[in-house]
Formats: C-alpha cells, sequence, structure tokens
C-alpha cells in the first residue's frame, strides 16, 4: 500500500520569491536563466567561506575522522554557521558524491538567502541549543530553495523545448 504524500505547505508567495530571487541571482552573475549554476562558485559570489571538517583549526583529530569517517558520512550533510550579524560560514561533508555536496551547499546556501536564523531560545553563534533543533517549515524553505536555485522554472521549460528527457 503506498504512503500517502504529505505536502508541504509555503508561506503565501515563497515559491514565487523563490523563482524570482533564482533568476535574479543567476542575473547577477551574468548567467541566463538556465545556465548551470556551481555551489562553490555561489559561495565565492555571495562571500559565504566554505570548509571541510580538515579545514576548520582547532577540530580534534578524532572529531574529524568522526565526520569523515566512512561509517558515519551520511549522519551529517553540512551546517551553517553565523559568525555576525549578517555573515555565515557553511562546513560540508565532503566525503559525499560531487552532485550531493553541491546539493548540500545550495541547501544551506537556501538557508541564508531565505534569512532563516535559528528560533530564539537556540538563537547564539555556538548553537548552544544543539544542531538538531531542525524548523520543519525552514528546511522545507531551504530544501526547495535548494531546487530551484540548481534547476530553476526556465531551466525546466528550456529542457522541455529542447525535447530532454527526464532518464
Amino acid at each position: 500500500m503506498t504512503q500517502p504524500s504529505t505536502k508541504t505547505k509555503f508561506r503565501r508567495g515563497f515559491k514565487k520569491w523563490t523563482d524570482d530571487k533564482v533568476i535574479e541571482i543567476r542575473e547577477q552573475l551574468g548567467l541566463k536563466s538556465f545556465s548551470p549554476l556551481c555551489a562553490y562558485e555561489l559561495c565565492k559570489f555571495l562571500k559565504v567561506p566554505i570548509y571541510t571538517p580538515k579545514e576548520v583549526n582547532g577540530l580534534l583529530d578524532n572529531h574529524i575522522k568522526a565526520l569523515t569517517d566512512d561509517s558515519s558520512t551520511s549522519s551529517w550533510s553540512a551546517v551553517t554557521i553565523r559568525i555576525g550579524v549578517c555573515e555565515h560560514l557553511i562546513i560540508h561533508n565532503p566525503t559525499h558524491s560531487p552532485a550531493r555536496q553541491q546539493s548540500n551547499i545550495m541547501h544551506e546556501l537556501g538557508h541564508i538567502i531565505c534569512g532563516h536564523t535559528l528560533s530564539t531560545s537556540n538563537d547564539c553563534p555556538c548553537f548552544a541549543g544543539g544542531l538538531r533543533d531542525i524548523d520543519g517549515e525552514k528546511e522545507s524553505e531551504a530544501e526547495w530553495f535548494d531546487a530551484c536555485m540548481q534547476l530553476p522554472r526556465p531551466a525546466l521549460i528550456h529542457c522541455l523545448r529542447k525535447g530532454m528527457s527526464s532518464y
């Protein structure tokens, strides 16, 4: 028996805002609305530093090993850390496939571009409340933004017009 799908409800106007925002960003980068966009290039453009656990100064070797060991790599993808009023950095899991890393980073950029913050009880630079206090609505928005950033509506239309297959 098939599971009923749970349809995410977004705040009014969010999808339209996302469609417009991803095109605006592409225009700022001098790209066509259907051009591919590399997450690392977008990080450079937005001045969002991106690191792997090995590049984080002061991180103990056993912590680096735990974060990059093959047996535990599926347990985390990426994290955004606010380092100022409007500055952020991203630490991502380098053991994921290149395509997954693109998605992970775009997802984190989605949080930044959408202006997401932690809930007030956990809103501090060090995330004292824990990294797993996830707001479902914010996660859904970041996920939607990530997908639109990687494949915006004009790209989908372009592919349809060219008769490209989904396979």
